[in-house]
């Protein structure tokens, strides 16, 4: 069997709620997956990302920070309570943050960049990698040109992990992955990839190579091509792995091992 790693998932979300522990204490060693990392990306979510990380200490870690959709949900003491969240050696690193000019009816763009500035503030102080959510509008790349000069201009980077950070959710050009991949950054790979109408997605990360991406789910949502419309959860890792290796045309043990040592790489897991 190939052991992987889920990078991103969102197992506390009211869609396992009815099978969360059977899901973490079966249907996972049994696909194989060694850890998933879950993402607190609201204020609410954060005590119960470290909860799970609690439950399941040998299979979960916390991820905290503010998704740029839920900027508006950033209450006046919130900022302080995260700065003391994020030491917590069951949280690995700052996000997923970033920006995201889909919704910017639900959270203004001022916001966005406020917030963004905020976390990517709290990244400096901790030194902790980066988990970041960045979406562009249809062929408008402006959320990624607004990220990538945020970045340069006020990020000093991770120093406490081998890598600075993921662009979680990759889906994007070869330019975008070339200057994120300058930074120091990872890709994140998730069902995005196996979609047929992806291909620009594909040849970015082709170009990138194996040894710059990692794997995830963004579980329950992004289901791989044969489960689309069903929900998504980590045993669909080795399923995106292998689309992934045979895309590669690599051997789908090496694509696992490299991605899990990526991930724990970025995370500082054991």
């Amino acid at each position: 069997m190939n052991f992987f790693i889920d990078s991103h998932a969102h197992l506390n979300d009211p869609a396992f709620d009815a099978d969360r522990d059977s899901l973490l204490q079966h249907t996972l060693p049994q696909a194989g997956i060694v850890h998933s990392i879950e993402i607190g990306c609201s204020p609410e979510e954060w005590l119960p990302a470290l909860q799970l990380a609690s439950s399941y200490p040998a299979l979960v870690h916390a991820v905290l920070g503010v998704h740029p959709e839920y900027a508006v949900k950033l209450g006046e003491n919130d900022l302080a309570r995260l700065a003391q969240l994020l030491p917590d050696p069951r949280n690995t690193a700052v996000g997923e943050i970033g920006l995201d000019y889909t919704c910017l009816d639900i959270s203004p763009k001022d916001l966005q960049q406020k917030t963004f500035q905020q976390m990517l503030e709290l990244g400096n102080q901790t030194q902790l990698p980066l988990v970041l959510h960045i979406r562009r509008q249809g062929e408008d790349y402006a959320a990624y040109e607004d990220s990538f000069y945020a970045l340069k201009h006020n990020w000093k980077g991770a120093s406490r992990t081998k890598h600075a950070g993921v662009l979680h959710c990759f889906c994007a050009r070869y330019e975008e992955a070339k200057r994120a991949l300058d930074m120091g950054l990872l890709l994140g790979i998730n069902g995005c990839f196996t979609y047929k109408k992806n291909e620009y997605i594909r040849e970015a990360v082709k170009k990138a190579g194996a040894e710059k991406i990692i794997l995830e789910t963004d579980c329950p949502y992004l289901s791989p091509q044969g489960k689309r419309g069903q929900r998504n959860d980590p045993s669909n890792i080795p399923l995106i792995g292998t689309f992934v290796a045979d895309y590669l045309n690599m051997p789908v043990e090496a694509l696992a091992q490299t991605t899990v040592q990526n991930t724990k790489d970025l995370y500082g897991l054991p």
